[in-house]
């Protein structure tokens, strides 16, 4: 592995974001170090961790002088702080996000570096990803099988969601936003994104898988059980809704986008409480902007008690 610095290759820094993830962590940090690529520096925020995180960490650091930057909070604060707190640590000219479970594949530094000063309109790049069973090591499937890879600009991030995984992208650091959203507590990635692409410029995929994300036990139960449109947890679909009138609020000109992407949220929430507001999710969702979908639903739920 060469890792010495380059002219011609700009740092990137790695954002790690972890709390009380020691059992995975020491594979997530190795996997970082393995890339290929000839500058980075991996910039850990830890929320406060008791596990003996920060014990590991800065056995890390000692091991690999220069290429750490530690962030160890005193004290727990939540999922957006700490993120807020390692970007805080990022001095690169790209940024590439990870969780302390997850783990990078080779060549994901490289390919994706490659790819942006290829295309200097592209402000973020993202890959495909691999999510695998915890427990086993198993592949489950990629993240490409739920969310087909598309292109796009900022209408097209605030109309479709979060569509990529965070550990598969890259962000050109200009564009990036100096912290997240602390009104929204632990979902303020999609924002953060939506940010990004405001000042202008693509989202890409680019081919390859080139991560792969843990799935515990109940994550695995969750999503095998349902599909693309069951009922969120209602914490992060108020996030959602939140988000989606922050949005409106900063960039009124995306009000269609911002309409369809609450119509979509609540057709998802169709099913919450084992659907119990099955009918009135989709009206909501109706008066909110028209789909073909929401329309069948009602109608069917109404007339003939079927529900899909």
């Amino acid at each position: 592995m060469n890792t010495s610095p380059s002219p011609d290759a700009p740092l990137v820094s790695v954002a790690v974001v972890t709390y009380n993830q020691r059992d995975f962590l020491d594979e997530c940090l190795r996997s970082i170090l393995a890339q290929d690529y000839p500058n980075f520096e991996i910039v850990v925020a830890d929320d406060g961790s008791t596990d003996g995180t920060a014990e590991l960490l800065r056995q890390f650091d000692a091991e690999h002088p220069g290429k750490f930057v530690l962030l160890i909070s005193e004290r727990n604060q939540g999922v957006t702080p700490n993120h807020d707190l390692a970007l805080s640590g990022c001095r690169g000219d790209y940024i590439s996000w990870i969780g302390g479970d997850d783990m990078m594949l080779p060549g994901k530094l490289s390919a994706q570096v490659a790819y942006m000063q290829a295309n200097p309109q592209c402000v973020i790049c993202y890959h495909d990803v691999e999510l695998f069973d915890s427990d086993t090591g198993e592949k489950l499937w990629l993240s490409s099988e739920l969310d087909a890879p598309r292109k796009g600009d900022l209408s097209t991030i605030i109309r479709d969601g979060h569509f990529h995984s965070a550990i598969s992208s890259l962000v050109r650091a200009t564009h990036s936003p100096r912290s997240f959203n602390r009104a929204i507590a632990v979902a303020s990635d999609w924002l953060y994104y939506v940010e990004c692409l405001s000042y202008g410029g693509t989202i890409e995929p680019i081919p390859g898988v080139y991560a792969r994300q843990r799935r515990h036990s109940k994550e695995i139960d969750r999503n095998v059980t349902g599909s693309a449109d069951r009922s969120q947890p209602i914490g992060l679909m108020r996030e959602h809704l939140q988000s989606c009138a922050i949005i409106l609020g900063r960039w009124p000109e995306m009000a269609r986008e911002v309409r369809y992407r609450v119509s979509r949220l609540l057709i998802m929430q169709r099913w919450q409480d084992g659907g119990a507001h099955y009918r009135a999710y989709l009206k909501a969702s109706l008066g909110t902007h028209f789909s073909a979908k929401a329309a069948v639903g009602y109608l069917a739920d109404l007339l003939f008690k079927i529900r899909r």
